[in-house]
Order: C-alpha cells, then sequence, then structure tokens
C-alpha cells in the first residue's frame, strides 16, 4: 500500500449492541414498527409456479436443422406443449 490512512484502524472496537444474553427482539414486532413508518418489507414474495416437476431435470442442448427445429416447436405450440413436454410426448408414440 501507499501508508495512507484509510480509517479502518478502529475495526476491533466495533461492538454488537446486544448482548448475547439480551433477549432478542421479535422479527415481527419489528415488522408492524417498520410497517407503522411506512417501510415496505425486502422479504422474497413466494413465487408460484404452474408447473410441477415430478423428477430431477437436466439440460439437453441440441442444435438441429432449421427445418427440424421449426417442426418441433410447431408440434409444442399446436398441442400446447413446453418443450420437455413435447420431446416426451414424441418419445412415447416412438416408443422410445
Amino acid at each position: 500500500m501507499n501508508g495512507k490512512n484509510l480509517g479502518f484502524g478502529r475495526l476491533a472496537e466495533i461492538k454488537p449492541d446486544i448482548e448475547p444474553d439480551e433477549e432478542r427482539v421479535p422479527d415481527h414486532k419489528i415488522d408492524e414498527v417498520a410497517a407503522r413508518h411506512g417501510f415496505v418489507s425486502r422479504e422474497p414474495v413466494q413465487k408460484l409456479s404452474r408447473r410441477k416437476e415430478t423428477e430431477p431435470s437436466a439440460n439437453l442442448n441440441i442444435r438441429p436443422p432449421i427445418s427440424t427445429y421449426n417442426r418441433f416447436v410447431q408440434f409444442a405450440m399446436d398441442n400446447r406443449l413446453s418443450y420437455p413436454e413435447a420431446l416426451k410426448e414424441l418419445m412415447d408414440r416412438a416408443k422410445l
């Protein structure tokens, strides 16, 4: 370094406000106070998913010719299937 004092020399003096033996304020009480003052929670909202995964999945990356790709996408759209569902349907029809 170049010898500048960046002000980090007193970091060891920083102590938590609550001692370990003190009782912690419950989160719901903190949220009530925050709501009264107009703060909005930053907790993640539960994400809804319309798909139900029944088993683990894996990636399948292929580069088919455009004509094959277009046929596959058209098949999936016509049958209102996701790509994984369309692949399964085609494999089932082929008895694979």
